[in-house]
């Protein structure tokens, strides 16, 4: 479990790292199906998967539905220890929502230009939610700058929409006081949907991959997402998503692994995954910490501006 001090952290810097959480046959397995899923996006065979284009070609970058094509996803998705950490940061009930495979090749990965990941890219969005919104992304393999890793400018989470056009993506690089999140296989990190952030292109011999996972609570879904046409065949919580809970967890017993203890503070019930043990974050904590703020505080970190001098 996580320590009041990761929690602290993660709510004052809109991201939060947890070193080996993933190891031996789990990470084993996880590498194996990713390896099986990137071969038939590079070789353009099967389904859901995404493409970079650049210069006129086009570079595999992205798979969907990864729940769909092996167990081991399903698996992982449960990891009582993972399960939670997320129930203390986000202090209130969730699900497992959406997930995908993040792919840089060796010398073609593509980049991902500096952004905020929905529904903060809206300028329409000029607070962010109360309740803690954050992807989990386990990392297959080493991250770093050279390869492309994420970078990201921590401190801004909480402010909604954070202006990133008025410097250039060279300059969130390298004159605004952006970090990069150096990972290394079976870490994971948690990173805020509002934190800006952005990845390079990988111009080295090493590939960088990431199961990603998008745990939310219901309240989040139909704020953020629900109301979205492109996440129309993302439904949140129902029957249907409570029974694909349920999966998971059998799914983790059938591969051999530990099973997900929910006789303890993990808890499953009609609402989803909740946390009940401590120390656990508050009730709709992102509303308590915005309102710190003052108007001009809230509007100088709505913008991103140059240092005085480059790190």
């Amino acid at each position: 479990m996580l320590t009041q001090e990761q929690i602290e952290d993660f709510h004052k810097n809109g991201y939060l790292i947890m070193r080996g959480l993933f190891k031996g046959r789990e990470l084993e397995l996880l590498q194996k199906a990713a390896d099986a899923v990137q071969a038939e996006g590079v070789a353009r065979t099967g389904s859901d998967h995404r493409y970079y284009t650049r210069d006129g070609s086009q570079t595999y970058w992205r798979s969907e539905k990864m729940w769909q094509r092996d167990d081991i996803f399903l698996a992982v998705t449960v990891k009582q220890e993972l399960l939670e950490n997320i129930g203390q940061i986000i202090g209130h009930s969730f699900y497992p929502w959406n997930d995908s495979l993040v792919v840089k090749l060796a010398n073609s990965g593509a980049p991902v230009h500096w952004h905020q990941d929905p529904p903060y890219g809206a300028r329409s969005r000029s607070t962010t939610f109360g309740i803690p919104n954050f992807t989990t992304d386990i990392y297959l393999d080493h991250s770093g700058p050279d390869n492309g890793c994420v970078w990201a400018i921590h401190g801004r989470h909480l402010v909604g929409h954070v202006d990133l056009k008025q410097v250039s993506e060279e300059d969130l690089y390298n004159r605004c006081g952006a970090v990069p999140l150096e990972m290394e296989a079976g870490d994971v990190l948690f990173h805020c949907l509002s934190t800006p952030h952005g990845s390079a292109f990988n111009p080295s011999d090493r590939q960088r991959r990431i199961f990603y996972i998008h745990y939310l609570n219901e309240e989040v879904y139909q704020d953020s997402y629900a109301p979205e046409a492109w996440a129309k065949e993302l439904p949140g919580w129902s029957e249907d998503r409570y029974r694909l809970l349920r999966t998971m967890l059998d799914k983790r017993v059938e591969l051999g692994f530990d099973a997900t203890n929910l006789n303890g503070p993990l808890r499953l019930d009609e609402n989803g995954f909740s946390f009940a043990g401590t120390p656990v974050t508050p009730p709709r904590y992102w509303d308590q910490l915005q309102a710190q703020y003052s108007e001009a505080e809230r509007e100088h970190l709505k913008v991103v501006r140059t240092l005085n001098a480059a790190r």
